[in-house]
């Protein structure tokens, strides 16, 4: 594995006819019967939330893959901080198809624990490799919710100026963005510069909605617990900065997402900037099980350091397959962490909702008092067309 290098009565026919690039956007979403049937997802992806019991022992919580009809395997493997979790069949079936893609990584539970990706890679399965950290750089065990999704760039490309719903890349420590772990449905690929020590600005050509998801994740660092954060985003650009444990500004490496409907597109879920008080309604938004026809809310409050989003609507499965959610939050203005301390789901459709409660802390692992975040939370089926 090369060390390298998101939303999230119907008539299924199982012919699969899997979309190139934003080519579902362009063309207004490839029938649920031909995309849906066999995978619930528009694009190749999984999801897991990986538990830890006290020994350190780290095993399969929540998972879905959208290889074998949905039914792809997830498997978890390591312990004491460091593990590799692998999506079987999620990375093609050579290693050409295989390479790319996108990772995310969000710890979870109630302590100040931080993780980061060490690589990921593979074909025909995806393996992605991690370490969790106390401030101090010791590695330690804790849960996390890990996230991959993959797309191909679109050759030919579109015409100049098409517009694009979903971008990410893997940004090394000197700001390069190689290919093709660089993804933009447009076919004009992404960019990165550093402009100081640890700020970056990440350009991602044709974008014009800034209402998205925006998910990020230090990668690799030869210093055990780097941390980056979003500083900010507009059309077409986002602004990260990192520094080390000890709060230092520092170069690192880091893999951004960036899309208008989720980690995937068109996966039945929520995303939210939650700006210290709420949910900030032209940053955050929801997709129900039907686009454009089903009901789909995303809020946001506070109670001290902690914050809860609560993303409710029409959002459920497509047959009698489980329907589960993960979410990763990512750290806003300040070169932090966030953790999703808890993740419950209540209700049954046509009116379901998922709760996600994140406290964010600062590079040396203090409590931030008044958290700013953005927030994904992806589920495992997708929006069908009304």
């Amino acid at each position: 594995m090369r060390g390298v290098m998101l939303l999230l009565g119907v008539g299924l026919v199982a012919c699969v006819v899997e979309p190139v690039g934003d080519e579902a956007a362009q063309a207004g979403k490839p029938k649920v019967a031909e995309d849906v049937a066999e995978s619930f997802a528009y694009t190749p992806m999984g999801f897991a939330r990986i538990a830890v019991n006290p020994n350190g022992v780290p095993s399969v919580a929540v998972k879905f893959n959208s290889s074998s009809g949905g039914t792809g395997v997830v498997t978890v493997s390591g312990g004491s901080g460091n593990y590799s979790v692998t999506f079987k069949g999620l990375g093609g079936g050579t290693a050409v198809s295989g390479i790319g893609g996108n990772a995310q990584v969000t710890a979870e539970g109630t302590s100040n624990v931080r993780c980061r990706i060490i690589n990921w890679g593979g074909a025909p399965d995806v393996i992605v490799s991690l370490q969790c950290n106390l401030p101090d750089g010791t590695a330690v065990g804790t849960p996390f919710a890990v996230g991959f999704y993959r797309l191909t760039t679109p050759s030919p490309a579109p015409p100049p100026g098409t517009s694009t719903n979903t971008a990410y890349v893997w940004v090394t420590e000197a700001g390069l963005t190689p290919f093709p772990w660089n993804y933009n449905g447009s076919g004009v690929l992404n960019t990165a510069a550093i402009t100081a020590t640890g700020k970056y600005d990440v350009t991602i050509p044709n974008v014009t909605n800034v209402n998205a998801s925006v998910m990020l994740t230090p990668y690799g660092g030869a210093v055990n617990g780097n941390v980056c954060g979003v500083m900010g985003w507009g059309a077409g650009i986002v602004h990260v900065e990192c520094r080390d444990r000890t709060g230092l500004l520092i170069n690192s490496a880091f893999s951004l997402s960036y899309s208008t409907t989720g980690p995937a597109p068109f996966q039945q879920g929520g995303h939210a900037w939650f700006d210290g008080t709420s949910a900030s309604p032209p940053f955050s938004d929801a997709l129900g099980k039907v686009e454009g026809c089903s009901p789909a809310s995303v809020t946001g409050s506070r109670v001290g350091s902690l914050a809860t989003v609560v993303v409710a609507g029409d959002l459920g499965p497509w047959d009698a397959t489980p329907f589960v959610r993960a979410s990763f939050a990512s750290s806003y203005g300040l070169a932090g962490y966030c953790k999703v301390e808890t993740l419950t789901a209540a209700g049954a459709p046509p009116m379901t909702t998922g709760t996600t409660t994140v406290r964010c802390y600062t590079p040396t692992g203090a409590v931030v008092a008044v958290p700013r975040f953005t927030l994904t939370h992806e589920t495992s089926d997708a929006s069908g067309p009304c």
